[in-house]
C-alpha cells in the first residue's frame, strides 16, 4: 500500500487560471493523475465559483472540501491572497465528505447533518473528522456539539472556521466543487492510518479568577456582578471613547479571556470582538453564564513555543510512524501577533513534522481541536487564538 500527497498554490490574478494552476501543481507533485481527496483553502479576493471551476476542471470528480481564509499555509511559509490545493491518493486512507447547511439558523443541527452524511459511508476504522464551518454566522461550539451528537463525545474533531481576509463580512465553504456560505463542510478520515492532533496557544493567566454572572451566548454583560468591561478598565483604563473601544479589541490579541478546563494545561481562549458602551463585551466564542474566567497574557515568544509543542504533540501521537502529510489551522489573531515573524510558526511546525512533509492549511476565525485531560480524552472544543496541527501517517 502507498499514499501520495501533493500541494500546489497560485497567486494568478485570474480566478479560473489560479484554480487550474494550483490544482495542476498539486497533481504533478503528487505524481498520480486521480486523487482520492482534494483540500482547498483560498483567499476571498478570487471569484469563488470561478476558482472552484478551475480546480474541478483539473481534478474532475474527486471529493473536494475546504473554505475561504484569512491567509494560507504552505510548507514554505505563510501566504496571502492565494489559493492552496492539497491532493491525496492513498491505498490505505479512506474518506467521506459532507455538508451541513444554514448554520446560523441551527448550528447544532448543521453539525449533526454534516456528521450524519459522512457516517453514512460506514468507513472502517474512522480516526478523525476535519470540519470547516462558517466563521461568522456559526456558533462554533454548537456546531461541534452537533457533530459529537452523531460521532460521539470523544471522537476527535479538528479544523478551522472559514474566514474572509479580515473583511468580517462573508465566508465561503467548498464541497464537491460547489461554493456555499452559512454552512459547514467536513471530511472523515478512516482506514489503517494514524492521526495525531496537537493544539496549543501559549497564553498564561493574569490576575485573579472572575465569574461570568450575566451572559447570553457570546455576549458577557457582567463579571463578578460588575460590567464586563470593568475587567479591562482595571488593567487598561476606561474604554469610554470609540478610540479606546477599538484599542481594547486590538489589545485582546495579547490579552484574551481564558476559561480553564479541568485537568488541562491549556485554557480555552476567547477574543474580544466588540466592547459596547453599556459595558457589555462581545466575544468570538460562547461564554457560558457561571463560567470561571481569567484575563490571559501572551507574547510572540510564548506563541512560538506553543507552535512547536503543538506540532511535537501531533507527531508524538504517530510514533513510531512519521507524518505523511500535515494540516495547519491557525488563528488569524496569531497572524496579527506574529506579523513579519509569521514564517517562524510554520518553520517550527516543519521542524517537528519533518522538513519534507507536505503541509497545507490556513488562518481562520476559530479552531476546532481535542484536548487531552484523562476524563475527556479526545473531546473537542471551539478555540480562539490557538494553533492546531493535524499529522497523518498512511502507508
Amino acid at each position: 500500500m502507498a499514499t501520495w500527497v501533493g500541494v500546489g498554490s497560485s497567486r494568478q490574478p485570474d480566478s479560473f487560471q489560479a484554480g487550474c494552476e494550483a490544482a495542476v501543481k498539486a497533481l504533478d507533485s503528487m505524481g498520480q493523475p486521480y486523487p482520492d481527496l482534494i483540500l482547498v483553502f483560498a483567499s476571498t479576493r478570487f471569484d469563488q465559483e470561478t476558482l472552484l471551476a478551475g480546480i474541478v476542471s483539473v481534478t474532475r470528480g474527486a471529493p473536494l472540501v475546504g473554505c475561504s481564509t484569512a491567509g494560507e499555509v504552505l510548507a514554505a511559509g505563510p501566504r496571502r491572497r492565494s489559493v492552496v490545493v492539497m491532493a491525496i491518493r492513498s491505498d490505505s486512507l479512506k474518506v467521506a465528505t459532507g455538508i451541513g447547511l444554514r448554520v446560523s439558523d441551527d448550528p447544532r443541527q448543521a453539525g449533526q447533518e454534516v456528521a450524519a452524511q459522512v457516517s453514512k459511508a460506514r468507513l472502517a476504522s474512522p480516526h478523525a473528522f476535519l470540519m470547516f464551518p462558517d466563521g461568522l454566522s456559526a456558533n462554533g461550539a454548537e456546531v461541534i456539539r452537533g457533530a459529537q451528537d452523531v460521532l460521539g463525545l470523544s471522537f476527535p474533531i479538528a479544523g478551522g472556521s472559514a474566514a474572509d481576509d479580515f473583511g468580517f463580512n462573508r465566508t465561503f465553504q467548498y464541497y464537491q466543487g460547489e461554493v456555499y456560505t452559512n454552512s459547514v463542510a467536513g471530511v472523515l478520515l478512516a482506514g489503517p492510518i494514524l492521526v495525531g492532533i496537537g493544539a496549543r496557544h501559549g497564553w498564561k493567566p493574569l490576575g485573579k479568577p472572575r465569574r461570568v454572572t450575566k451572559a447570553a451566548a457570546n455576549i458577557v454583560r457582567e463579571m463578578d456582578h460588575r460590567s464586563a468591561a470593568n475587567l479591562y478598565e482595571t488593567y487598561f483604563g476606561s474604554p469610554s471613547s470609540p478610540l479606546k473601544l477599538e484599542s481594547l479589541t486590538d489589545m485582546s490579541i495579547v490579552y484574551p479571556l481564558g476559561m480553564p478546563i479541568p485537568g488541562e494545561e491549556e485554557y480555552l481562549l476567547r477574543n474580544v470582538l466588540k466592547v459596547d458602551r453599556d459595558g457589555s463585551v462581545v466575544y468570538a466564542g460562547e461564554m457560558p453564564q457561571g463560567a470561571e474566567v481569567r484575563l490571559m497574557m501572551g507574547s510572540k515568544a510564548r506563541a512560538l513555543e506553543a507552535a512547536q509543542r503543538a506540532a511535537e504533540q501531533a507527531a508524538l501521537e504517530l510514533a513510531p510512524r512519521t507524518a505523511r502529510f500535515g494540516l495547519v489551522f491557525s488563528s488569524c489573531s496569531r497572524a496579527r501577533l506574529f506579523g513579519r515573524m509569521l514564517d517562524q510558526e510554520i518553520a517550527a511546525i516543519r521542524q517537528a513534522l519533518g522538513e519534507t512533509t507536505p503541509l497545507a492549511g490556513f488562518y481562520d476565525y476559530g479552531e476546532q481541536a481535542p484536548l487531552s485531560a484523562a476524563g475527556f480524552r479526545g473531546r473537542s472544543y471551539f478555540h480562539n487564538e490557538t494553533l492546531v496541527v493535524v499529522a497523518v501517517s498512511a502507508t
